[in-house]
């Protein structure tokens, strides 16, 4: 059964109506997209969560609290995020 959002490990009230916001409704379905496309999306669609909002989905994914994720996971999670995000956003001229 899928958990509600404000159940879910890292994320609260705040985070559950960004989440929300973008379609995503359940644990089950921030899993099927993954935390870095779940965070791009609620960047595009003017949220602009910061990157302790990545973490924070990246743990509740993984069931950790995101403090729990090593330093080098972490950098690497914000790393392909960025990098993600980089290529998603049309370069201004």
């Amino acid at each position: 059964m899928a958990e509600r959002l404000e159940d879910v490990v890292n994320i609260g009230p705040a985070l559950a109506h960004d989440l929300r916001a973008i379609g995503i409704t359940d644990l089950d379905a921030l899993r099927e997209l993954g935390a870095a496309e779940a965070w791009i999306r609620m960047h595009a669609s003017g949220c602009h969560d910061c990157l302790s909002s990545l973490l924070a989905l990246e743990g509740a994914v993984r069931g950790v609290r995101w403090m729990q994720i090593s330093a080098a996971d972490r950098d690497a999670v914000v790393i392909a995020a960025r990098e993600k995000l980089a290529a998603a956003t049309p370069a201004h001229a």
